[in-house]
């Protein structure tokens, strides 16, 4: 009892000290305050800023490169929106209020953990594009994430998750799209789930959407119509391209054309 006295009156008074400290001033006798306007270290960071025990102070904890949302005309927020825009992930996603349902509401992730969202980029699911981005882009593009989340109208409360099927004992019988199309491409359907296999040719998720990264031609969305101009014969709209022609009948184009749409 006596040996262990030391230790319990140490214990008392690193409690002592915690007590009564405003949110963040236990983060400041490790760290030196920065963006002090911004208010307290918790206020951007989260974390537990009444402790010093650094796994209590650091649960939850935002590091610095995740947390460039909380600070207003951040560039690497206008960073990270770029990407969104150039690859697309409203084709796929709901973000900032704008694009659709085929995968998570990234909208919904407001309050959730951007390390977490970090690694589900780095690491992506089956069917998420995997986009090959360095730290620093991936970086950018949470915390542009997590700024246009903020921002957008909440989601309303009680609605239907999306739900995405990967696989069904159906999948492939009649389906134009496996037969003709998967062994090169993936797609994420409203009605049918994901389908094909292919890594070698782009993921068309969202391909009738305003939000697809490249057109029919500049400034030429992606239609049915011009879907079948190009199966017909793809070098007459892009010279260079190596996808050779695909030979569907009107109704084959038809069919493939109802599983793209999105509503």
């Amino acid at each position: 009892m006596v040996a262990r006295l030391p230790l319990l009156i140490l214990l008392c008074l690193v409690l002592a000290a915690c007590v009564g400290k405003a949110p963040g001033e236990g983060c400041l006798s490790c760290h030196p305050s920065h963006y002090a306007e911004r208010g307290s270290c918790v206020s951007c960071h989260r974390g537990n800023g009444k402790s010093v025990r650094k796994a209590i102070a650091h649960h939850r904890l935002i590091p610095a490169e995740l947390a460039y949302f909380t600070v207003p005309g951040s560039r690497r927020v206008e960073e990270g929106k770029r990407l969104a825009e150039r690859f697309g992930c409203r084709r796929c996603h709901n973000l900032g209020g704008k694009g659709t349902r085929l995968a998570a509401d990234l909208d919904r992730l407001a309050g959730d953990d951007p390390v977490r969202l970090f690694g589900a980029i780095k690491r992506p699911v089956l069917f998420m594009p995997d986009f090959h981005f360095d730290d620093r882009q991936t970086a950018g593009l949470v915390n542009a994430v997590m700024a246009l989340a903020a921002k957008a109208p909440r989601p309303v409360s009680g609605g239907l998750p999306v739900v995405v099927h990967f696989a069904s004992p159906q999948q492939g019988e009649g389906n134009i799209f496996e037969k003709k199309c998967g062994g090169c491409h993936r797609l994420l359907t409203a009605r049918e789930g994901a389908l094909g296999n292919g890594d070698v040719a782009p993921n068309l998720s969202g391909l009738f959407t305003p939000f697809y990264p490249t057109p029919f031609k500049p400034g030429e969305p992606w239609t049915a119509e011009r879907l079948g101009l190009w199966l017909d014969n793809p070098r007459a709209v892009r010279p260079d391209t190596p996808m050779p022609p695909v030979r569907l009948s009107p109704p084959e184009k038809k069919q493939l054309a109802e599983m793209l749409k999105i509503d």
